[in-house]
């Protein structure tokens, strides 16, 4: 973070708000919670998290100040961590907390890869010196970078001797591991077997199990969660591949539910689903009809449709095939094989082309969702507007929406009066039919209500649009504003003059503008600059992130276009961009500020923050 406290500094008078200003000592503990949880749980949620790196982080927290210490404190106490240690990224004098060794400690740092594999960090001293057992709600258990089987981390909770404690409050499962291809043939199912049976005998009180699966495949887990069925409520799979599911029903306790896939080439296979007990639903690569036909309403009698009676969260990123699948219902089984790609399915196959409905039209079997607040598509193959018929547009909260920018034709966002994030992201080739739907889905996210505080629109940067009139931007109570649209810089002048309330713009992709013939030096660009006039376009905005990395760029045209709009932003104090153009703008803007008839505008340029992005 830098900031251009050497220039003009004296100038600036002090504000006299600063002597008031609230400190961590002052704030009560229920913000001072908030702000340790905002500063770590992203990372502790990251699928690349270096667990005992983000333990590290709330230790040192915990011993900042005071007022950090029991929020922070509390953290370190509720996450028993077991990860194995990279040395390629660790440094060995990090390496403090307690390790499984199998060599010499003297030759850690020259020992073969494969000894590496027998070497993991936990927390477990500290929480066994402190008698911390009570506090401990959540393990994880976390590979660096290489891959471990089942049986090494079995073997890495014997040595820890965490079956000869007791953990009477976990209830959070976290597995970040994978299975290599060498250890499907080594450890076999038995292995698996093995580590279910001790992770059960260790935390028997489980009921939210998160793993990050292997690529092969192969769910590491499945023996677990197929034992540990009875008393789970929340399952969260990711996995690197398609493999099948390990239980071909779930039972009706479920409520909050996530399977998750990278690989692209087949569906993924999911169980059969009772719907009216979940709250949380996440589907990945998953074709529309084929979902719907894979939940029932259990024994529940109150209808013939689906009912997702309790259902306030669905996310769904869908799939339309490359090549041919299997005729019939979705309980014809489709066998994989990764070491023969085109191996043929057992069953009839049919072209892609002659099942397209399948994967581009929803039958949602009149399946109703009354509590439903939160909805996110992720590259919807229909239109957007049919999939909102079926759900209660007009308590939505949120909805996230990727598709190509033509899915978003026929959509009205009058009727989603409750909303409140909007990010519809559209994309596209550059074809001059699909220019009408870009300028018609930027004019229709920004002419939705007051009630919106958060919106992201994306078009395609090959699709030129042109920014609504005045009367017809009406979401004027925003307070971010991410846009990435070819739009000129003048257009983005006017939008800001007509929202009174935004405090962060997220600017992508504009089509810049470069400084007039003439304009030569400081002292030229500060009277063109006074010719144009300095009126302030926002006096709310606080944090500006431009990303001008676009074509036809040039350093004049990047540092003009960013001038033009920060000047007129009085407000402004955080200010987010490439590394490289800001030393540019720093450097021009050095010269700016030392001439006296431009610097009662631009004062509040001395003073910015910078932040690096990328």
């Amino acid at each position: 973070m830098t900031t251009l406290h050497d220039t003009k500094r004296s100038d600036t008078p002090e504000c006299s708000h600063t002597r008031t200003r609230p400190s961590l000592a002052t704030m009560p503990l229920r913000i001072t919670d908030r702000i340790v949880d905002y500063a770590n749980t992203p990372h502790l949620d990251s699928s690349t998290v270096t667990y005992m790196q983000a333990h590290r982080n709330l230790v040192a927290q915990a011993h900042t100040c005071r007022a950090l210490r029991q929020p922070a404190q509390a953290r370190v106490q509720r996450w028993l961590v077991i990860e194995r240690w990279d040395m390629a990224t660790e440094p060995k004098a990090q390496a403090t907390e307690h390790k499984i060794q199998t060599t010499e400690p003297d030759i850690i740092e020259t020992e073969p890869e494969t000894h590496a594999n027998e070497r993991w960090l936990s927390n477990i001293d500290a929480i066994v010196a402190t008698n911390a057992f009570n506090h401990v709600r959540k393990v994880v258990i976390a590979t660096s970078s290489r891959l471990a089987n089942p049986q090494e981390i079995t073997d890495a909770l014997r040595h820890l001797r965490v079956d000869q404690h007791t953990w009477p409050h976990v209830t959070s499962l976290r597995i970040s591991n994978h299975i290599a291809p060498a250890d499907a043939g080594v450890t076999g199912d038995e292995g698996c077997a093995e580590l279910a049976a001790e992770l059960r005998s260790c935390f028997p009180a489980v009921s939210h199990v998160w793993a990050d699966e292997g690529p092969h495949g192969r769910s590491m887990l499945g023996a677990y969660v197929a034992t540990a069925l009875g008393q789970l409520t929340r399952i969260s799979m990711r996995y690197a591949s398609i493999p099948g599911f390990s239980v071909k029903t779930l039972p009706s306790h479920i409520t909050h539910l996530s399977l998750r896939a990278c690989g692209r080439r087949s569906y993924l296979q999911i169980p059969q689903i009772v719907a009216p007990p979940l709250v949380a639903l996440t589907l990945s690569v998953v074709p529309l009809s084929y979902a719907w036909d894979q939940f029932t309403n259990g024994d529940s009698t109150i209808g013939p449709g689906l009912e997702f009676t309790c259902l306030e969260r669905l996310e769904l990123t869908f799939f339309v095939p490359s090549r041919s699948v299997p005729g019939g219902r979705a309980d014809d089984a489709w066998e994989y094989s990764d070491g023969h790609p085109e191996q043929p399915p057992r069953r009839k196959t049919v072209a892609v082309r002659d099942r397209a409905s399948m994967y581009t039209v929803l039958r949602a079997r009149g399946a109703r969702f009354p509590q439903l607040r939160h909805v996110t598509l992720h590259q919807y193959p229909g239109r957007v507007a049919d999939f909102l018929r079926s759900v209660p547009v007009e308590q939505l909260e949120t909805v996230h929406v990727t598709a190509n920018v033509t899915a978003f034709k026929g959509l009205r966002l009058g009727k989603l009066r409750a909303l409140h994030t909007c990010e519809l992201m559209g994309s596209g080739e550059a074809h001059r039919a699909e220019q009408p739907h870009g300028q018609r889905l930027v004019m229709r996210a920004l002419a939705q209500g007051a009630h919106v505080r958060s919106l992201s629109v994306r078009v395609p940067d090959t699709l030129r649009v042109h920014l609504p009139s005045l009367h017809t931007v009406r979401c004027t109570g925003l307070r971010r504003l991410h846009l990435s649209a070819c739009i000129t810089i003048p257009d983005v002048s006017s939008l800001l003059s007509q929202l009174p309330y935004l405090e962060q713009l997220d600017l992508q992709r504009p089509i810049l503008t470069r400084p007039p013939r003439g304009i030569r030096g400081a002292d030229a660009l500060a009277q063109h600059l006074l010719a144009q006039g300095m009126t302030p376009i926002s006096s709310s905005l606080i944090t500006f992130v431009p990303d001008f990395m676009c074509r036809g760029a040039t350093d004049d045209s990047v540092f003009y276009s960013m001038l033009v709009l920060v000047a007129r932003i009085p407000s402004l104090r955080v200010l987010k961009m490439v590394a490289f153009y800001i030393a540019q703008f720093s450097r021009e803007l050095g010269s700016l500020l030392s001439i006296r008839a431009l610097f009662p505008y631009i004062r509040h340029l001395a003073t910015l923050d910078y932040h690096k992005i990328h």
